[in-house]
């Protein structure tokens, strides 16, 4: 009797075992596929919002689309890219944000702690001297720039455009010019403008220069006193009142096609704006016209010699003499409009000055 219970027991333990080895087989499958599952879930929806990313590199490696193109066409499918490119976005503005903080937190130590009083003195020294050292050199390299736009060779010729004004300057400035061996071409032509082309058609006489004369690099023009007058304008068949501004317009025009006929043929423009007048009325127009033809004229980037302070005129007053080493002298006729011969040669100086002669 007790060797049966002593079975029974045995018996009853085994079955204990078993059961527990088959419940603890199970748990460990159930946790491993448990496991499996959420590491599908987490590569299938890495897959699903990197989407973008895993076709860019399956088309830069293998050069065609990648297997997940076919998903293309459910919606569901594209709202996964769509949230990983916000995704991406956020986080770049987050690290951005962060460097950000870093960086004034950095600035911020660094004023307040690390750097003393004598280091910020001499660092704001080094920075100013740094930035004067900068800005000369910017200079330099616009003064050389400049230089080369009125560099001249043997090889160049010089070309005069203007009214009976440079009529009196462009000989003085020809003389010199010549005595270096630099050809010049003068067709100042008195009582001429840009007004009233069919009396003298200045665009087109620069044209028609400049194409047959391509050794020309320098233009200088002085063109502006005849031009106070209400202009017709071909195109409209009306009259434009002076200073209105359909009269600007056109004027603006004029100027700009005799500077684009110079920048097709590679040619520097020097333009120099009406003196100031004797008579009230007449010298308001001028004041007018210099405005006009020194903002187109620079505009266009070219160079721009305001003849009134060169001559003695001050805060848009006539001056008819000029304070110089020598004493007072006369620069302007008795009409209140023309230079001298002195005032003339004071002109062609400040011309001449721009102009430089290379070997």
């Amino acid at each position: 009797m007790q060797t049966s219970d002593t079975n029974i027991i045995s018996s009853s333990l085994e079955q204990t075992q078993q059961l527990e080895y088959v419940q603890d087989h199970l748990e460990q499958r159930q946790n491993f596929l448990y496991v499996l599952f959420i590491l599908l879930a987490f590569a299938l929806t890495s897959i699903w919002i990197m989407q973008n990313s895993v076709n860019a590199y399956f088309q830069q490696t293998y050069h065609k689309d990648s297997p997940f193109a076919m998903l293309d066409q459910f919606q569901i499918w594209h709202m996964g890219g769509e949230i990983g490119d916000y995704l991406y976005r956020e986080n770049g503005q987050y690290d951005e944000h962060v460097n950000q903080i870093n960086s004034h937190m950095t600035d911020r130590f660094n004023q307040d702690y690390a750097y003393t009083a004598e280091y910020k003195a001499a660092e704001a020294k080094r920075l100013k001297e740094e930035q004067i050292k900068l800005a000369l050199l910017e200079k330099q390299k616009a003064k050389q720039a400049f230089d080369q736009r009125f560099m001249l060779t043997g090889q160049d010729q010089v070309f005069f455009a203007g009214d009976s004004m440079m009529q009196g300057v462009a000989p003085h400035v020809q003389k010199v010019l010549e005595e270096q061996g630099i050809q010049t071409v003068n067709l100042s032509k008195q009582s001429t403008g840009l007004t009233y082309p069919k009396l003298f058609d200045w665009p087109k006489t620069i044209r028609d220069t400049l194409n047959s004369n391509p050794r020309i690099k320098v233009m200088i023009v002085f063109l502006g006193p005849n031009d106070p007058w209400d202009m017709f304008n071909a195109t409209t068949k009306h009259w434009l009142t002076f200073k209105s501004p359909e009269w600007e317009t056109e004027y603006r025009a004029r100027i700009d096609s005799i500077l684009n006929e110079a920048r097709k043929h590679h040619v520097s423009v020097m333009w120099l704006t009406p003196p100031n007048m004797h008579k009230d009325q007449l010298n308001e127009q001028m004041i007018y016209l210099n405005k006009v033809i020194q903002s187109e004229v620079q505009k266009a980037q070219e160079f721009v010699i305001d003849s009134r302070p060169i001559i003695g005129g001050k805060n848009n007053h006539f001056a008819e003499t000029l304070n110089t080493e020598n004493g007072n002298v006369k620069v302007r006729s008795a009409d209140g409009i023309h230079f001298t011969v002195e005032g003339q040669k004071i002109i062609a100086h400040n011309i001449l000055q721009y102009l430089h002669l290379t070997n």
